[in-house]
């Protein structure tokens, strides 16, 4: 059966990937990488078209790019930075686009529906890139100068026209079900739930869990948000739309989606950097004043330099710090060996998504859809943390992995690990 939430152009992108580089975990995560490199690129530009500041853009990409949840999330070869690459792409062709002031001209016509276009397909990728499109309604319905009508339209046509493709061929295919049905099961579970204070507490308990170990950084990206929409008046017009793409993404989280899955809160702060980058070079060049204590300068510049380095010293040189600790139980060669010595050649596996190259490389077919079944699959693997009931039927063969240890013995970063059980069907058991 067809499964429709592969992003558009992925099995392409992935073969051609895979064709230039061949077949493994680090050729998978090299799509990932190369889109939040755009997204790094992009959210220059549009800090530059909101801000109009080249210092403020520089430090916000650098902040954004030290940001280890960012990293996490580029190597993880996961949806979201592709949809975020598209959807800033998109928004930052609009609001590029606000110096053509004459609406009967046809000039902007390309560059906004190619922005539309962009957003649509962010939406396909992703679902949550509709918090784009609510983003620039409010700054429309706000601000009526910011986007003449007309332009508005083209720019929802546009916005449409890949939800139709992608709709219409399900409903040529035969599969519109199928699609409702994937769409449907997969969405409820990604929605919040509980009580309105609970979804707020735990909200605000998704973000310390986030950046717990760099909690400087969670304070600057706040701060700055804060700082943004109390000086809004005084900076650019852009920095008020700024705001609207930083707050409503917030609130469209807190209140709809799910606060255990997901990178959802990097939608919000991809624009919560471009306002630290704008609160930064504010605080570094002009002087400061608390409770009407005016603060040296070298004070300020020392403690945003301090924030500067333990950004580093958590976000990449510690996720570098993290993977030669663990090393070997990162290691996914011994894994392919243990399945190679429990199972042989052109079997069916039921398993998680972690074995794939390895069931390739030793021959085997996996499947990661469905429930097992003893006339399907031949072996099921299960990882040791999951809570998959275990038919009474299978024998437990083989265990592989070892869980990744502490780092320093007393630092745990949240990362799965591949302890893995392996299990074969029962052949004195009886069969239906």
């Amino acid at each position: 059966e067809a499964y429709y939430w592969q992003p558009p152009g992925q099995p392409l992108l992935m073969s051609l990937v895979y064709r230039l580089f061949g077949f493994g975990i680090w050729q998978t995560r090299l799509p990932g990488l190369f889109f939040a490199s755009g997204i790094l690129v992009m959210s220059y530009f549009l800090s530059m078209s909101l801000l109009r500041n080249h210092s403020s853009a520089i430090i916000a990409i650098l902040i954004l790019g030290l940001d280890p949840k960012f990293i996490e999330s580029a190597r993880s070869a996961r949806m979201d930075t592709q949809s975020l690459l598209l959807a800033i792409s998109g928004i930052y062709l609009v609001f590029s686009l606000r110096s053509i002031k004459d609406n009967n001209s046809n000039s902007y016509l390309p560059s906004m529906l190619f922005a539309g276009l962009c957003l649509g397909l962010a939406g396909i990728t992703h679902p949550l890139a509709i918090v784009w499109v609510l983003s620039l309604a409010v700054i429309k319905l706000l601000w009526k100068d910011s986007l003449p009508t007309q332009k508005f339209i083209w720019l929802l046509v546009a916005i449409v026209t890949p939800l139709s493709f992608w709709v219409l061929s399900a409903f040529s295919s035969g599969e519109i079900k199928l699609l409702g049905a994937q769409f449907f099961n997969h969405g409820e579970s990604r929605l919040a739930s509980g009580s309105l204070f609970g979804r707020i507490f735990d909200e605000a308990l998704r973000y310390w869990d986030a950046y717990r170990l760099v909690p400087g950084l969670l304070l600057i990206y706040f701060g700055a948000t804060v700082w943004l929409f109390y000086h809004r008046r005084n900076l650019s017009l852009g920095s008020a739309w700024l705001c609207v793409l930083t707050i409503l993404p917030i609130l469209f989280n807190t209140f709809f989606m799910s606060k255990t899955v997901g990178f959802y809160y990097l939608y919000p702060v991809c624009m919560m950097a471009l306002a630290s980058g704008a609160l930064i070079n504010h605080l570094w060049n002009n002087k400061i004043r608390i409770f009407s204590i005016l603060l040296p300068k070298v004070a300020v510049r020392g403690v945003l330099s301090t924030l500067l380095i333990s950004v580093i010293g958590f976000g990449i040189l510690g996720r570098y710090v993290v993977l030669a600790y663990q090393w070997d139980q990162r290691d996914y060669v011994p894994i392919k060996l243990a399945l190679e010595r429990t199972i042989p050649p052109d079997s069916v596996i039921w398993g998680p998504p972690d074995i794939w190259y390895a069931s390739e490389e030793i021959g085997a077919s996996l499947r990661i859809r469905g429930e097992p079944l003893r006339n399907t699959h031949d072996y099921l693997v299960t990882k040791l943390t999951g809570d998959m009931d275990i038919p009474t039927d299978l024998l437990l063969v083989a265990e592989l992995g070892s869980a990744l240890p502490p780092i320093f013995g007393s630092i745990n970063v949240s990362s799965a690990d591949y302890r893995m059980q392996v299990w074969q069907w029962d052949s004195n058991s009886d069969t239906e």
